[in-house]
Formats: C-alpha cells, sequence, structure tokens
C-alpha cells in the first residue's frame, strides 16, 4: 500500500498537468529473430549481434524471452522520478485512469498490448494458446492469465523480403500432418497453410489457437495483455533453436500442438472473413478522417481506429485508450507532439475528447487502441 501511494503522489502531478494525458517512454523489445530497422533502433544496438524487431506501446507486460535474452517490455511514464511503469500507474490509481466502468469488469490493468513489427524476414509459423489453455494449464504459461488474439494493420514503409503471411490451414489437415510437416521442415509445413500478401492500411484478424507466420512488412498490431507462444518451426535464421525456445512449457511438439484449432484454423484459413479494411466512423469530421482498422465486432476483445488530422480532430471515446503519433507534426489538447509519441489518455480525458490539430506542414497521423468490456 506505502509503495503503491509513493507511484501515486509521482503520477498524480503528471496527470494534472497532462489534464488527464500521460506520455510514455519508447519501449523497444529484443527477440530472435532480425529486425530492418524501419524504426531506428539501430542505433540502440550494443554489438552487431543484437536484434531488436519490436516497439511495444502503451504496455503493461513483460516480455518473454529465453536467457540470455533481456526480456523488457514494461512501458515507462514518462518525467516519472523515481521510475514508474504504466502497469504501477494503473495499480496506483485504477479509478483515475480506467474509470469504474472498466476497473469493475477488468480490474486494475490495462488489458491490451500494442507492438510494431519490423522483421527483416517472415517470423516463424507459431501459434499463442487461447484464454482457456492458459487458465487451464497455469504451469505451462507461468506468469500469464491470458491467451492471445491479435490483428495487424501494415504500415505504409518498406515491405522487406518476403511480405506474404501465412495463417490457418487448409481444409482436411490433420494435427499428426503438420506435426510430421514441422518436423520435416518449414517448406513443408507452410505448405499447408495459405498465405495473402501484406497490402498497405487492410489488416487480419487472427484469433488464438491459430498456426500464422507473420510476413516481413513493418506491421501495427494489437493483441491481449500476454506473450505466450508456441513455435511451429525448429529452426531461426539456419540455427536450430532449444526446446524450451520452441514450446516453452511442453515436453515436446506433441504435447505443444495440442493447443491448435484444427476447426477454427480452416475457417480462418479461408482468408475470408477475418480481413480488416478501414471503415469510416460517423464521428468524422471536416478537419480529418476517423476510420476503424481494428473493430470490436470482428476483433471483440480490444479495438483500434486511424485518425488523419488535415486540420483540427475532436477526438472523443467512451474508454481510456493508448494514442500513438505515426506521421506529422501538431499538437494533442495544446501539447506539441511528433512522429513516435505515445500517451494514455483516461478516461476523463476521454470522455471529454482529446483536441488533435495538425501544424500545417502535412496530415497529422495517429492511432488509437483500447481495451473492450
Amino acid at each position: 500500500m506505502k509503495q503503491l501511494r509513493n507511484i501515486r503522489a509521482v503520477v498524480a502531478p503528471l496527470l494534472a498537468r497532462g489534464v488527464g494525458v500521460l506520455k510514455l517512454e519508447p519501449t523497444f523489445v529484443h527477440r530472435f529473430y532480425p529486425d530492418f530497422n524501419r524504426l531506428g533502433q539501430k542505433k540502440l544496438k550494443t554489438n552487431s549481434q543484437q536484434s531488436i524487431p519490436e516497439r511495444w506501446i502503451g504496455s503493461s507486460v513483460e516480455a518473454v524471452n529465453p536467457p540470455p535474452m533481456p526480456g523488457g517490455g514494461l512501458s515507462m511514464v514518462r518525467g516519472a522520478r523515481p521510475g514508474v511503469s504504466l502497469r504501477d500507474a494503473v495499480k496506483a490509481m485504477p479509478g483515475e485512469i480506467l474509470g469504474e466502468k472498466l476497473l469493475a469488469a477488468h480490474g486494475a490493468e490495462l488489458r491490451v498490448l500494442v507492438k510494431i513489427l519490423d522483421p527483416a524476414e517472415s517470423i516463424v509459423f507459431h501459434l499463442h494458446a487461447t484464454d482457456r489453455q492458459v487458465s487451464a494449464m497455469r504451469g505451462h504459461f507461468k506468469g500469464h492469465r491470458f491467451g492471445k488474439d491479435e490483428a495487424y494493420y501494415f504500415l505504409e514503409a518498406p515491405k522487406a523480403l518476403m511480405p506474404y503471411t501465412h495463417v490457418g490451414i487448409y481444409p482436411g489437415v490433420t494435427r499428426r500432418e503438420l506435426v510430421n510437416a514441422v518436423r520435416k521442415g518449414r517448406e513443408y509445413a507452410l505448405e499447408l497453410s495459405p498465405a495473402f500478401y501484406q497490402e498497405f492500411e487492410p489488416g487480419f484478424f487472427v484469433p488464438a489457437g491459430v498456426p500464422h507466420r507473420p510476413g516481413s512488412a513493418l506491421t501495427l498490431e494489437i493483441q491481449q495483455p500476454s506473450d505466450v507462444y508456441t513455435l511451429l518451426e525448429t529452426h531461426s535464421c539456419g540455427k536450430e533453436m532449444a526446446a524450451g525456445q520452441i514450446h516453452p512449457g511442453f515436453r515436446s511438439l506433441d504435447e505443444a500442438f495440442g493447443l491448435i484449432d484444427l476447426k477454427t484454423s480452416e475457417r480462418v484459413g479461408e482468408l475470408k472473413d477475418n480481413r480488416l479494411v478501414p471503415r469510416r466512423c460517423e464521428e468524422s469530421t471536416s478537419g480529418g478522417e476517423i476510420d476503424w482498422i481494428y473493430p470490436t465486432s470482428i476483433c471483440r476483445k480490444f479495438g483500434g481506429k486511424r485518425v488523419r488530422v488535415a486540420r483540427h480532430v475532436s477526438y472523443c471515446e467512451s474508454s481510456p485508450f493508448i494514442l500513438f503519433i505515426w506521421r506529422g507534426s501538431g499538437l494533442v489538447n495544446g501539447r506539441r507532439v511528433g512522429a513516435g509519441d505515445e500517451f494514455v489518455v483516461t478516461y476523463e480525458a476521454a470522455r471529454a475528447g482529446v483536441e488533435l490539430e495538425s501544424d500545417g506542414r502535412g496530415i497529422l497521423e495517429a492511432f488509437t487502441f483500447f481495451p473492450s468490456i
């Protein structure tokens, strides 16, 4: 309790100064797959062997990386001295940040995680457990309480080497056939999974339990607050991976492959119902455009919008949200902002509305992300 009071004493003045808007520090995460340096992360590396292919935005989740690779992942509040994570800020001031309705439904946590994926090549074929599986197998998913539904939006940037995403499986593929294919090698496993080209802007929703292999386009990903995964390949960058890295928490591929939802994987593999195409919101104004990119009608556990500001847009939500500035420069509630800035907009500030203004030198493009109840 004393620690939470101390955190509150640090965060409350920042919230007051920002009129309910907290700025966050950028957070980059090490992974085993290579990056393409589209986020400027090369300057963060201490040696040529490091790979930092992910930026996490509005994160209350710690990254799971096998030693000796560092974890990280938690977003930190800008200006907090001593340092305070977003996770701890929410715990210390849950009512002010979340509002009563979201707090009653989810407890003192912001149940959404956003990433920008910057792979130099396709990420390995893998899947994520469902909420039910994580809950039923606590020993296999230590430190986690959620599965991982996720959704993509493909940002306008160079697409690197392989901008195709494999997702789901073809009709009639059995679990045993998939296990055998993975043991033979990547090329055999991918023959069992449909693929689509990563077009700019349109995206895709991938429910938990479905095998997928994200392509190399720069990807804005929204997901549940979890870092659970099971790999469906045995090698990465030409190197064989350890069993603990391929299927953490499980003794074998056969055991881990029990996580695959074959029926859902076939349906998703049809590549129809889960496509996400930006759709104009009713609240769009003459000063800009607001579009759904992660509609809650499809994604269900989370949602997100794209805001393009030509002059001025008043943006409101009925729940707190994460705000990320993708490109351009301007003002947010009178505060100067530029590409790469990220914020948490608290409940009252979200309801009152955030004023977004372009500086007149082009479009100010931002994204918002929020959990669903």
